[in-house]
């Protein structure tokens, strides 16, 4: 018996299996992100995350967002707010531009169904009743037909950082109209293990209500986190660091160490960046893999990690589910 919650899970609206992990752009820093996305659009085969905010304010191509097999369109609050997100290296001064409910609909008014689209509800910088965030989604969703619904949960408290995952329990079946229920990494806990925690106790209450609705995990595209949110009951991953580090080894290193450690310290950094995102891609597809062996298997050497990688994971699982089979 799989004690694990790793599974093959379907977004059902457009008829496709996850996992997914999924490569994000945004303006938020990264100034040339245009350049960026134009140059590496054409690896971009299966999925790509995109903000609203970005494509109000001209940072991306329109014409140039359709590329992959599903396009994530994200709400603008990443954009929007202050705060960064885990994996920021810097958390520098950030000053965003206005950015409103008004102005997401008129852009996502503007989006054709030239690929699948998993669009995400608007990010409200309030906090609201979890029954009121539903309402306002479904209210939204119901806008475009055409795109699968990603709806994103937020804090019920204006005073509150984290998920109030109990509330969430209880109220479980409010979210049986969305084809993904998302959470932002740093909103589920203060720890590795609590989101870990979190992502499990999410999970085991959609199943027990009989929903296989995938989760989104915003903010996280680190390989040794999805692998353990994965096994937790997460389904797709999304985030900036593929941008920020490099991926070899599923140890993410500053790009300098990575081209003395790989032999690349002869050329410019910006072809090093280059180098380093194309990689990051390829590790993503071959992590993407590994998970789909491992649900099928529940063979841990499918995971390609090493043995203290191994232990430290099945620990942090084992309490979990002690704590709460």
């Amino acid at each position: 018996m799989n004690q694990y919650l790793a599974k093959i899970r379907t977004i059902n609206k457009i008829d496709y299996n996850t996992p997914i992990l999924v490569p994000s752009f945004s303006s938020k820093g990264f100034p040339h992100v245009k350049e960026l996305h134009n140059y590496l659009k054409g690896k971009l085969t299966e999925v790509s995350l995109i903000s609203s905010y970005d494509l109000h304010y001209g940072y991306l191509d329109p014409d140039q967002i359709y590329e992959s097999d599903i396009l994530i369109v994200d709400s603008g609050g990443y954009e929007r707010n202050k705060e960064h997100d885990i994996s920021d290296i810097y958390n520098s001064l950030y000053i965003a531009k206005e950015w409103n409910e008004s102005l997401y609909e008129n852009q996502v008014g503007m989006l054709h169904p030239f690929t699948d689209i998993l669009l995400v509800n608007y990010d409200y910088q309030e906090g609201y009743p979890l029954n009121q965030q539903v309402q306002f989604a479904q209210n939204h969703f119901q806008k475009y037909p055409d795109f699968a619904s990603d709806f994103l949960c937020k804090p019920t408290s204006n005073n509150g950082f984290f998920i109030d995952v109990d509330n969430l329990i209880q109220s479980i079946d409010l979210l049986f109209s969305f084809d993904v229920v998302g959470f932002t990494e740093k909103e589920l806990g203060n720890s590795i293990y609590e989101r870990a925690t979190n992502i499990y106790r999410i999970r085991k209450a959609l199943t027990g209500s009989g929903l296989a609705t995938p989760i989104h995990i915003f903010g996280c595209i680190d390989p040794l986190s999805i692998i353990l949110y994965f096994l937790c009951g997460a389904d797709i991953f999304d985030g900036l660091s593929w941008l920020r580090f490099s991926f070899k080894d599923y140890i993410p290193t500053y790009l300098n160490h990575h081209a003395l450690n790989h032999g690349l310290w002869d050329r410019p950094d910006n072809e090093v960046k280059i180098i380093g995102y194309l990689e990051n891609l390829e590790v993503l597809s071959q992590l993407k893999n590994q998970l789909i062996a491992f649900a099928k298997s529940l063979d841990w050497e499918e995971l390609h990690l090493k043995p203290r990688e191994i232990q430290e994971i099945k620990r942090i699982l084992a309490s979990i589910i002690n704590s709460y089979e």
